[in-house]
C-alpha cells in the first residue's frame, strides 16, 4: 500500500521524539562509561606495570647476587655458615627475598633459607619449585649469564621466582667447572596485594585459579599472569570504584526528565496522525473483508497475492489453487430466500477455515464461489488432501426454516509449476471446478491439458 504523507509526518514525529530522547540518554551514558573506562585502563596498565616492577627488582638482586666472584667461591667452597651470612640473609634477614636456594648442576638442592625456618627450609623446596624453571635453566650454558623469570602455584601460594647461574666475572675463560643456581623467590601474599591495592587507588585485590571466564569477560578487571612458557598460571583480580557510574546516578533523573519533555511534545502531535492512521486501517480492512462471511474479497486476495511469501510459492511452483462453487445453491436461494443463502455461505466460510492450515489462503471471490490458495513444498498432494476434506465435511447438514440442506461444493483444483502467473492458475482451476461440476461433484478435479486449455476465465459462468 502506497506511504501516505500523514504517515510520514506520524513515522517523522516518533522517529525525532524517540532519536532526541534516545541520543541524550545515550549520550550520558557513553560519557560515564569513558570515564569507566578510562579509570579501569589505568588502573589495569598500573597494576601490570607494579607487576613488572616487582619482576625487575626480584630479577636484579638475584642477577646482583649471582653474577659475583664471592658468591661463585662461596657455593664452591661449601661452607654454610659463610653461605648463610654472606648469601642467606637475603631470606632470612631482609625483604629482599621470601625464599632463596642454591641447586647443583644436576638439579639437587644444595642450600635453602626462608624468612619463617632460616637455614632450615629444605622441605619448602619441592619438584614444583624446581620444575618451574629448571627446563630453562639446565639447558642455558652458565657462560650466558642469563636470568629466567617465572610465575608459579604451590599449595595455594603464588610466586615469583628468577633463577640465575652463579658465576665469576671471567666464566667465559673457564672449562670443566661445576656451577650451581640461585632460585629468588618473592611470595605475592596478602600483605603484597594490600601494599599493590594502595598504591594502584583500588578497593581490594586478589589472585587465585585461572579462570578463561575471569579473564575475557572483564578485562579491565583483571589481569592474566602467566609463567615463564606462557601458560596462565593465575588471574589477578580487583575491585574499583567506578566514578563514572556514580556520575551517572546523579545525572541520569535530569536526563530522564529531559527525555520524557521530548517524548511528550512529540508524542502528543503524532497522537492525531496516529488516530487517522488507525481510521483508515479500519476502512481499509473493511474494504477488503468479505462482510458476510468474514473471508478476504477479491481485493484482499489481491493484496495477500502481492506479499513475498505467496510470491516465493507461486515462482517456486509451491502453490496450489482449490476453485469452489456451491452446488444447488440457487435452488436455495429460490425455495428459502436470501437469508437461507447467506447462513450456506456462512457455514462455507467457517467449513473452509476449518480445512484449511494457517499459512492458507481463503477468499470469496463473489456469489457462491470460493479460492483457497495452499502454499506448501507437496503442494498437489496437501491440497488434494485438502479438498477431499472439504468436500466430506460438506456432506454436513445445516438447518434453516426447520428443514435439514446440504450444500456440497464442486471442487477444481490446479498446481502452479515454476513461473506460472497468478492468473494461469486461477483459470486452471476455475476450468477444472466446472469440470467437476459435470462429471463428479462429489470428488476435487485436478486441471489438464484438455480442460479447456486452460483459457476458461474465472468467474465467467
Amino acid at each position: 500500500m502506497r506511504t501516505t504523507t500523514w504517515q510520514y509526518i506520524f513515522a517523522l514525529l516518533c522517529f525525532l521524539g524517540g532519536f532526541a530522547s534516545a541520543t541524550i540518554i545515550i549520550m550520558l551514558f557513553w560519557m560515564t562509561d569513558r570515564i569507566n573506562q578510562v579509570e579501569h585502563s589505568k588502573t589495569h596498565a598500573l597494576i601490570q606495570l607494579k607487576i613488572r616492577e616487582t619482576e625487575k627488582r626480584l630479577r636484579l638482586v638475584v642477577e646482583d647476587y649471582a653474577f659475583w666472584d664471592f658468591s661463585h667461591d662461596l657455593i664452591k667452597e661449601g661452607d654454610p655458615a659463610a653461605i648463610l651470612e654472606n648469601i642467606g640473609t637475603g631470606a632470612t634477614e631482609t625483604e629482599l627475598f621470601d625464599q632463596l636456594f642454591v641447586v647443583s648442576q644436576g638439579g639437587d638442592l644444595l642450600h635453602a633459607f626462608d624468612e619463617e625456618l632460616g637455614a632450615e627450609a629444605a622441605p619448602l623446596f619441592t619438584d614444583a619449585v624446581l620444575q618451574s624453571v629448571w627446563p630453562e635453566v639446565s639447558t642455558s650454558p652458565p657462560a650466558d649469564q642469563d636470568s629466567f623469570t617465572t610465575f608459579f602455584e604451590h599449595e595455594g601460594i603464588y610466586s615469583f621466582l628468577v633463577a640465575a647461574w652463579i658465576t665469576p666475572d671471567d666464566v667465559a675463560t673457564r672449562t670443566d667447572e661445576q656451577y650451581a643456581a640461585l632460585f629468588g623467590v618473592i611470595h605475592l601474599d596478602e600483605e603484597r596485594l594490600a601494599s599493590m591495592s594502595q598504591r594502584v587507588q583500588v578497593n581490594s585485590t586478589w589472585i587465585g585459579p585461572p579462570q578463561e571466564a575471569l579473564v575475557t569477560d572483564d578485562p579491565d578487571h583483571n589481569l592474566a599472569v602467566r609463567n615463564l612458557r606462557g601458560v596462565p598460571v593465575a588471574t589477578l583480580s580487583w575491585d574499583m570504584e567506578n566514578i563514572g557510574s556514580q556520575l551517572r546516578q546523579e545525572l541520569l533523573p535530569g536526563v530522564l526528565l529531559m527525555a520524557l519533555g521530548i517524548l511528550g511534545i512529540c508524542g502528543a502531535a503524532a497522537r492525531y496522525f496516529w488516530t487517522q492512521h488507525m481510521t483508515l486501517q479500519r476502512a481499509n480492512k473493511i474494504a477488503m473483508t468479505d462482510q458476510l462471511t468474514g473471508l478476504l474479497n477479491r481485493a484482499g486476495l489481491s493484496e495477500r497475492l502481492r506479499q513475498w511469501d505467496v510470491l516465493r510459492s507461486l515462482e517456486d511452483g509451491h502453490l496450489a489453487v482449490l476453485y469452489l462453487d456451491l452446488n444447488k445453491f440457487k435452488a436455495l436461494n429460490d425455495t428459502y430466500g436470501h437469508q437461507a443463502g447467506d447462513v450456506a455461505l456462512r457455514i462455507t466460510s467457517e467449513r473452509l477455515r476449518s480445512c484449511v492450515r494457517s499459512a492458507d489462503i481463503v477468499a470469496r471471490m463473489g456469489g457462491d464461489e470460493f479460492v483457497c490458495v495452499i502454499l506448501d513444498k507437496n503442494a498437489e498432494e496437501v491440497a488434494q488432501t485438502i479438498a477431499q476434506r472439504i468436500i466430506d465435511i460438506s456432506q454436513s447438514t445445516f438447518s434453516f426454516d426447520s428443514h435439514d440442506h446440504i450444500i456440497a461444493p464442486s471442487v477444481g483444483l490446479a498446481i502452479a509449476r515454476p513461473g506460472t502467473q497468478w492468473e494461469t492458475v486461477l483459470s486452471q482451476s476455475d476450468a477444472a471446478m466446472y469440470e467437476c461440476k459435470k462429471a463428479s461433484p462429489d470428488k476435487p478435479v485436478v486441471f489438464c491439458r484438455s480442460m479447456d486449455g486452460g483459457q476458461h476465465l474465472a468467474g465467467t459462468a
